[in-house]
């Protein structure tokens, strides 16, 4: 039924049906309007003439005793089929005749025109009695339902003849929209046969309407057009595949040379750590080389010509080498990434693992990507276990962001995102999620996703492998210490953690007991005293609230009643000084997570003292210290940048404080004091430059002055000059150099040392109120230019200053402000910088109309003017204009 309405037959229909049905009652209301008055008028016109046919008859009657006369002749009147009612009255109200009245309503003397009531006209008619000329008064009613009942046929008759128009519109509408609808059916018959792939079929309408003939003649170009784009796409298709696979040649064999160099370098004589930062850039270039290589998948995938290898491989090595590679970015997020493999699990199998770890690659990196805070969970756990194969269940859980439900269908489609605009904050080709699906599909499985908007996604996956028997040389090494029954005492505040270490153990046969607290660790581990039993290991999460890791270690080491026990580190974070911390606090190994299953084997056997010593090669090399050590604040909101800096100025022995934003750098400095701050220039919540300014304004109050050296990503011309006018010390541009940032910190420190021999108390020298020489840089060494504005600036800024006296006494906060950029803009030219500073902080006040603040400046602009203008006066007696 709804198919035939939205049709065009039945759009047609309705289309005629709701006409007529509005015709109906526009018609009623003309009928009401014309008809009704005409008929009523005619009747009215009628009676009246009856009336004085009436009087006329009676008028010679009236003379003598013929009152019986009279009778009869109005008993004849009443023959008449309309008149109802009927009298003779004289003048004194004497009744010289009557009939039986008809009316049930009484006749008024009022009457005399005529008035309708109770279905009845009354009419009174005056008549003249010709014996004495006395006038007599003949009342009549007539019968109104006669009118009515002719209206009212008048309105059946009109009723019909709307129905029987409509029908013969609906029959002609019918007949005409069939002779039309059935060549467009035909039409898009065979338009639904070349959407599905059959291009051989012609477009033929069958009829000589002109619209659809040239319909048909349009759609067979389409047609034809359509053919011959399928050929040139076919072509095209074949060329980009060709053309992919020389780039991605083009490509891996530079990627090669670098990772072989990777190699050979691992193969020379390296530190620990060197080791493994080598490490961690060879997997980096893996997973580099597997990206480009995913370009090359796609087009097979679409060809139809990838296949899968099958080899044996160890399923727990292989993921936990892949959330190793992964962990680096995951921890600088914050977030925790774990691997949780059910211990029924098979770990020996035959497949691809390359493919397997390119699919959680991209589903682990993409959780990462969209997670902000939270954690990211990789569960395996078998679906169907027999002796030849097993069905593998992954899941990868995150606290992300959550993807909308009518998004999710969508991102399974190649080059797909959920927000394509050019302001997007998540980037990405959109293949990654395509070419995993087609690869689960390949080892038989699917991928499928559950999510949450807000809260969080979960995408699953299973895939079928087989099961491998390798020989014994494949077998593990034996256990260098028998670890059965060792009570263990895991401590980590996330819940999942201590449930995947928990079952790793239980798996080895170990005897573990979990806390999630660093108190609950102390409680355990004195309990565990007073019934004269110790652990023999404690695996001990660094990053904990209230009482992390380090202070449960410190607090272990210094309690007397607390047996010597092996502690093992796990932490996220990896910052550069964890090492050296577990080593002072005698934490036997320190462990970055994600951990590996045979990572964490090899882990406690090194950390019970009976494992290989190449296992053990997380442990920091000590840093060489220069002789006079600097306390740095960095401010940095970059998490890469950040470790840079540290590492960088940690190994010269620097201590190193980090702020995320200006505002975090004021709340520092209220807490303590440093030699130097490193300040990045663009951060949010308040940049470089506010927060400089908001130093300098405090400076104003103490006497002492800050070192700030800037750092930013800006390299143009002119960049340093406005770090300098905005009260920076000196400009570091980003990248930054390693030799560049050790050369300006401690060339800082050189000129601190020196200023300490100078200045009793170790305070800060006060800036000076010109600095002229910068000035003399910026016009190019142009003394006479340089001396005419000093000269301006004399000339204006009296004025300014009382304009802006006068903008703070009348509360004018735009009258404020011009006064202030104008005075900030000349004093910056000339080079009296600590006097634009203060201008600056006007012209904010003035902005914000905060008036308390601007007379509090005020007089500190006065300061910094009398301070100004011996040195200009100086100048220019030096260069006269």
């Amino acid at each position: 039924m709804m198919r035939f309405f939205h049709s065009f037959n039945g759009r047609m229909i309705l289309a005629v049906v709701g006409i007529h049905l509005l015709l109906v009652p526009v018609l009623l209301f003309g009928i009401y309007r014309v008809i009704k008055p005409s008929v009523e008028e005619q009747f009215v016109n009628f009676v009246r003439s009856d009336a004085l046919l009436f009087g006329n008859l009676i008028a010679p009657r009236l003379g003598g005793a013929k009152s019986r006369e009279l009778q009869e002749l109005l008993g004849e009147f009443l023959l008449n089929g309309r008149l109802a009612y009927a009298d003779i009255v004289s003048e004194s109200g004497e009744l010289h005749a009557d009939v039986e009245l008809n009316a049930e309503q009484q006749f008024q003397e009022d009457f005399f025109f005529g008035e309708h009531g109770d279905d009845i006209y009354f009419l009174a008619v005056p008549v003249a009695n010709p014996s004495d000329g006395s006038l007599v008064m003949l009342r009549l009613g007539y019968d109104e339902r006669q009118v009515r009942h002719d209206i009212v046929v008048i309105y059946q008759r009109s009723a019909y003849f709307v129905a029987v128009y409509l029908g013969l519109s609906l029959l002609v509408v019918g007949l005409f929209g069939r002779r039309l609808v059935s060549p467009l059916e035909r039409l898009r018959d065979e338009a639904e046969q070349i959407a599905a792939g059959n291009h051989a079929r012609q477009f033929s309408s069958g009829t000589k309407i002109s619209e659809v003939l040239a319909l048909t003649e349009h759609l067979e170009k389409m047609r034809l057009a359509l053919v011959s784009a399928r050929d040139a796409a076919l072509q095209a298709a074949g060329a980009k595949t060709e053309f992919l696979a020389n780039m991605s040649h083009e490509i891996r064999t530079p990627m090669n040379g670098i990772m072989g160099m990777i190699g050979l370098a691992l193969r020379t004589e390296l530190t620990p750590q060197q080791r493994e930062f080598l490490g961690m850039a060879n997997s980096s270039a893996d997973a580099l080389l597997r990206i480009v290589n995913d370009i090359l998948d796609f087009s097979k995938i679409d060809a139809r010509k990838l296949e899968l290898d099958h080899a044996p491989f160890k399923l727990r090595e292989s993921l936990g080498d892949t959330l190793k590679l992964l962990g680096g970015h995951s921890h600088e997020k914050g977030l925790e990434l774990m691997l949780r493999i059910d211990p029924e699990t098979p770990d020996d199998l035959m497949g691809d693992i390359g493919r397997l770890n390119q699919v959680i690659i991209n589903l682990v990196g993409n959780a990462i990507k969209f997670t902000q805070h939270g954690e990211i969970v990789l569960q395996v756990k078998p679906e169907a276990v027999n002796d030849d194969r097993v069905r593998l269940h992954f899941a990868v859980q995150d606290t992300g962001i959550g993807i909308p439900h009518d998004k999710q269908q969508l991102i399974f489609e190649a080059f797909a995102q959920i927000d394509a605009s050019s302001t997007r904050k998540f980037g990405g080709t959109g293949l990654g999620l395509s070419i995993s699906s087609r690869l689960v599909e390949l080892m038989g499985g699917q991928l499928w996703l559950e999510s949450e908007e807000h809260k969080g996604s979960t995408f699953y996956f299973s895939a079928w492998f087989e099961r491998y028997t390798g020989s014994e040389a494949d077998a593990a090494a034996p256990a260098l210490i028998d670890v059965k029954g060792l009570p263990v005492l895991i401590v980590d505040d996330n819940n999942i953690n201590l449930r995947v270490f928990e079952e790793i153990l239980h798996h080895w046969g170990m005897a573990p007991t979990t806390v999630d607290s660093g108190e609950a660790a102390i409680e355990a581990l004195q309990r565990m005293a007073e019934t004269g039993g110790t652990y023999s290991l404690i695996l001990l999460d660094a990053m904990m609230p209230i009482m992390d890791g380090f202070m449960v270690a410190k607090t272990i080491r210094e309690d007397p009643r607390l047996e010597p026990v092996t502690i093992m580190m796990l932490s996220s974070a990896d910052r550069p000084d964890d090492s050296e911390r577990c080593r002072d606090l005698g934490i036997n190994l320190y462990v970055r997570k994600p951990v590996k299953h045979s990572e964490l084997w090899h882990a406690i056997q090194s950390a019970l003292g009976k494992a290989d010593s190449r296992q053990t090669g997380n442990q920091p090399v000590m840093l060489a210290k220069p002789p006079r050590l600097l306390k740095i604040l960095l401010a940095e909101d970059n998490p890469v940048n950040q470790f840079m800096a540290v590492a960088l100025l940690e190994e010269r022995g620097h201590s190193v404080q980090v702020a995320n934003n200006g505002q975090e750098v004021l709340d520092i400095l209220q807490q303590d004091q440093f030699d130097l701050i490193l300040m990045d220039v663009q951060m949010p919540v308040m940049d470089g430059f506010q927060a400089t300014q908001a130093i300098r304004a405090a400076e104003a109050q103490t006497g002492k002055r800050q070192r700030i050296v800037a750092m930013t990503a800006h390299a143009l011309k002119g960049d340093r000059e406005r770090c300098l006018a905005a009260g920076m010390d000196d400009y570091i541009a980003k990248p930054v150099q390693e030799q560049e940032l050790l050369a300006t910190v401690e060339c800082w420190n050189m000129a601190a040392e020196q200023l300490g021999t100078q200045q009793d108390g170790g305070a800060a020298a006060e800036p000076p109120a010109l600095e002229w020489q910068e000035a003399l840089n910026r016009v190019r060494g142009r003394n006479q230019l340089l001396a005419k504005m000093m000269s301006l600036f004399l000339e204006q800024s009296s004025g300014l200053l009382e304009d802006a006296a006068q903008a703070i006494k009348r509360r004018d906060g735009e009258a404020l402000r011009l006064s202030a950029h104008t005075l900030k803009g000349s004093a910056n030219s000339i080079g009296a910088f600590k006097f634009g500073q203060i201008a600056q902080r006007l012209e904010s006040s003035g902005l914000e109309a905060a008036f308390d603040d601007a007379e509090t400046d005020l007089p500190l602009l006065h300061v910094a003017m009398r301070r100004l203008e011996p040195e200009i006066q100086t100048f220019l007696a030096e260069h006269s204009v």
